[in-house]
């Protein structure tokens, strides 16, 4: 059965998909408390309270002791169900009740949602207890999350005979009447096991066809003997501006076969606020502590305290604290800044009073940017370096305007430091970035004043960077040419001013040459002269004669051969 159900949720769920946190669910019965006659016929309405999620589904199996009630009718008005999956059946056999329903979207979220009612037949004298052996409750998430949280239990005891419901007025024939009670419903106060504000209760139930008179009381006891007589019959009784407090509401109807059994209905009422009260802030209102104590705490003299709504800021509900939790109560962590916190006392007949009060979160010292690059290319990782405290939780911020673009989170070390490279590779454009810390109590700094990057596209960086590598080349290739030329220029110079200091060098040579060749010839001169002198004096060899006219001519050629080489040289260069 609960394969189907869920199948058949998960079906009725997927367009709502709501988000989901999981709280608790209750399948209860509305316990009467009430004694019942042997042979009279009771209800017991089936409720489900989702007031933590909103659901759209639920089943179970309700078991009774079929050797002291049996199921006289199952009814499914003024059910929350919108589609059965499968129709309530039962078995006095084996003594059970089944039943497997769907709400629509968008489901139902609230206490007293009332699936069906059972309606009983007391069989014999005892205790019965009234119970469910399986169920489900099936949130409108999506997924069909299971989300009970407990199954209550109802006992009810039968006695043989209830003479509160005798009167005696009545005649022989009339008290051996219809042993049955009416069914009495309210669609004010459904739930017989809560308290309601609203004072005015309605009740309503099912006349038999033969139905000839009625007769009704209200009182604040369990049983009582119905005195207002109204014929012809009526079906439904409205009592207005009830005081405070629990009653019951008794009914009779007559027909050809006499009266019926007294049946009971409770009903209870609480108009009352729960007492004004304070928060207070032990540790004060202002500090750097991201979760603050609060005490709060009230009494409620009618219905008793159900529980306290806490909010912050004006926002959605923070927390649903019990009422046994109340003091002391952290608040969530919260970032630095002024807030008001609010807390509503609500008492189980949803009755409310709330208390404020402001508080105060101040920032720690902020993060340190030691390092980060202002302008990078698209694609490119972004790198940053900063210092805080020891240990702590860096979040860092990359936003675009005003979009957030990316988060990224890194802690800190022994020392405070911390690096950081951003997972986030952020196409062409400018964008801003901030951080805030959060040390191990938990404390959060403000944020850090916006730091600009600049993104250059990849396409143009690119072109930049060949064109300069070109640029760069061309650049070379022009220097070294230019080198080039002043160097030919230069070695120019040099070889002409060589050619001129060789053309100095060798006029000088041709002189000094023809100085040296002079200075021989003077020498040999005078040598021959002596020769010339002995021949006076003896007759020269024919040796001697012939070296001094070879000698004069060799000298004469060496002269003319060697002034010859210098021109020749001095031409060349020329």
């Amino acid at each position: 059965m609960f394969r189907k159900l869920y199948i058949f949720v998960l079906f009725c769920s997927i367009f709502s998909a709501l988000p989901y946190s999981a709280q608790a669910a209750v399948l209860s019965f509305s316990q009467l408390g009430n004694k019942y006659n042997l042979g009279s016929v009771f209800p017991v309405t089936v409720y489900v309270d989702s007031t933590g999620d909103v659901m759209n589904a639920s089943s179970g199996v309700v078991s009774f002791p079929w050797d002291k009630l049996e199921v006289v009718s199952v009814s499914k008005t003024g059910s929350i169900f919108s589609l059965w999956a499968e129709e309530p059946t039962f078995s006095n056999k084996s003594g059970t009740v089944s039943f497997e329903g769907v709400v629509l979207n968008p489901g139902y979220s609230g206490s007293n949602g009332k699936l069906l009612t059972i309606n009983f037949k007391a069989k014999s004298e005892g205790q019965a207890n009234i119970s469910f052996t399986s169920g489900s409750i099936l949130a409108n998430d999506g997924s069909g999350t299971n989300i009970l949280d407990s199954m209550r239990v109802v006992v009810v005891n039968i006695v043989d005979t209830e003479t509160t419901t005798v009167i005696p007025s009545l005649a022989d024939d009339e008290d051996s009447g219809l042993g049955g009670g009416v069914v009495i419903t309210s669609k004010t106060h459904a739930d017989q096991t809560r308290w309601y504000s609203n004072n005015s209760p309605e009740f309503s139930w099912a006349l038999p066809d033969d139905a000839t008179e009625v007769r009704t009381l209200i009182n604040k006891t369990p049983t009582g003997n119905p005195s207002v007589s109204y014929k012809p019959p009526i079906s439904e009784k409205v009592i207005e501006n009830l005081s405070d407090g629990v009653y019951y509401f008794h009914l009779q109807v007559r027909t050809g076969e006499g009266w019926s059994a007294t049946s009971h209905y409770k009903v209870s009422i609480d108009t009352i606020a729960p007492e004004p009260f304070k928060i207070i802030f032990p540790h004060g209102n202002s500090g750097v502590a991201p979760q603050p104590v609060i005490f709060f705490n009230t009494k409620d003299k009618g219905s008793g305290i159900s529980h306290y709504e806490v909010k912050i800021d004006g926002g959605g509900l923070e927390k649903r604290a019990p009422h046994t939790t109340s003091n002391p109560y952290p608040l969530p962590p919260q970032k630095p800044g002024k807030y008001v916190v609010k807390v509503v006392a609500i008492d189980q007949a949803y009755n409310s009073t709330e208390a404020m009060e402001s508080f105060v979160i101040e920032s720690i010292d902020v993060p340190i940017i030691t390092y980060y690059q202002d302008k990078i290319d698209s694609g490119d990782l972004i790198r940053i370096r900063g210092t805080t405290y020891n240990n702590a939780d860096i979040t860092i911020i990359v936003r675009e305007g005003d979009e957030v673009i990316s988060k990224d989170y890194v802690r800190s070390n022994s020392s405070g430091e911390f690096s950081a490279i951003l997972t986030k590779r952020l196409s062409s454009g400018k964008y801003t970035f901030t951080a805030f810390v959060t040390d191990e109590r938990g404390a959060i700094s403000n944020e850090t004043k916006p730091l600009y990057i600049t993104v250059k596209s990849k396409f143009f960086t690119d072109i930049i960077s060949l064109s300069l590598d070109y640029l760069g080349k061309v650049v070379v290739a022009l220097l070294v040419i230019v080198g080039l030329v002043l160097s030919g220029f230069y070695g120019y110079k040099k070889i002409i001013y060589k050619f001129k200091y060789i053309r100095v060098q060798g006029k000088e040579a041709e002189d000094v040459t023809s100085k040296s060749f002079a200075l021989l010839k003077n020498d040999i001169k005078r040598h021959i002269t002596r020769l010339n002198r002995a021949k006076k004096m003896r007759e020269l060899t024919k040796e001697e004669v012939d070296f001094l006219e070879d000698f004069e001519k060799n000298l004469d050629e060496a002269h003319r051969l060697i002034i010859k080489e210098i021109n020749d040289i001095d031409t060349d260069i020329s």
